[in-house]
C-alpha cells in the first residue's frame, strides 16, 4: 500500500540513471568542447578570407601570387606532423610511453620545420616580387599563410604540455586527453592548410574558386 502512496505516474520512467562524472572527467570533457567551439569559430574566419580572396579577383589589378614550390614541401612536413600525433595517440592508447615520447618530439620537430619553411617561403616570394607589394594577392598570401601560421604555433604550447608530461613520467592514460586533442588540432589545421594551399596558391584556380564562392 504504501508503494501506492510512493508512486508518481506523472513522471516518465528514463530508465537507469548514468553514474555521475568525476571533476577530473568534467573538466577534461569541457575543454574538449571548447576546443571545438574554437575549431569551428576558425573556420568561419578561414571561409570568409577565401571568399574575400574570390571576390578580390574579380578586379582587373589583379594578378596571381608567384608559385613557390617550397610550399608543397611544407605541405608535407605538415602532413607527416600530422600523422605523428595521431601515431601518437595510438601509442598512448596502448601504453607505449617510449612509442609516445618519439612521436610527439617528432611532431614538434616538423612542425617547426613547417614554421621555418613558411618563413622561408615569405623570403622567397619577397624575392620574385622585388618589394613590390601593390598586388593585393601578396598580401592575401602574407595574411593568410601567417594567421595559419600563428594558429600552428598555438597549437605548439599545448603540445610542449603534452610532451613535458610524457617525458615526467606520466601514465598513458593521463596524457592520452591531452594527445587526443593536439591531435584534433593539427587535423584540423591541416584540413585548412590543404584547403588553402589547395586554391589559393597552388595554381591557376580563378574558375573554380570563383564557382566556390558563388561569383560566377
Amino acid at each position: 500500500m504504501s508503494s501506492i502512496f510512493t508512486e508518481q505516474p506523472w513522471i516518465p520512467d528514463t530508465g537507469p540513471i548514468a553514474p555521475a562524472l568525476s571533476g577530473t572527467e568534467i573538466g577534461l570533457n569541457a575543454r574538449r568542447s571548447a576546443l571545438k567551439v574554437l575549431l569551428s569559430v576558425v573556420s568561419i574566419f578561414f571561409l570568409l578570407m577565401i571568399v574575400a580572396y574570390g571576390g578580390r579577383m574579380l578586379y582587373q589589378d589583379w594578378q596571381p601570387t608567384p608559385q613557390i614550390n617550397l610550399l608543397w614541401a611544407n605541405t608535407g612536413l605538415l602532413l607527416l606532423s600530422s600523422l605523428c600525433l595521431q601515431g601518437a595517440l595510438i601509442f598512448a592508447r596502448e601504453a607505449k610511453m617510449v612509442l609516445v615520447q618519439r612521436a610527439l618530439v617528432g611532431a614538434a620537430v616538423l612542425t617547426v620545420l613547417f614554421l621555418a619553411g613558411q618563413l622561408a617561403a615569405w623570403q622567397q616570394l619577397i624575392t620574385m616580387v622585388l618589394g613590390d607589394f601593390s598586388n593585393p594577392s601578396v598580401g592575401f598570401f602574407f595574411m593568410i599563410t601567417g594567421i595559419h601560421g600563428l594558429h600552428m604555433a598555438g597549437g605548439m604550447v599545448a603540445l610542449s604540455r603534452a610532451i613535458k608530461r610524457a617525458f615526467n613520467g606520466g601514465n598513458a592514460a593521463g596524457i592520452e586527453h591531452g594527445v587526443a586533442n593536439c591531435a584534433l588540432y593539427w587535423h584540423y589545421l591541416l584540413g585548412v592548410w590543404l584547403v588553402v594551399f589547395g586554391l589559393l596558391f597552388s595554381g591557376n584556380n580563378f574558375e573554380v574558386l570563383l564557382r566556390i564562392c558563388g561569383f560566377i
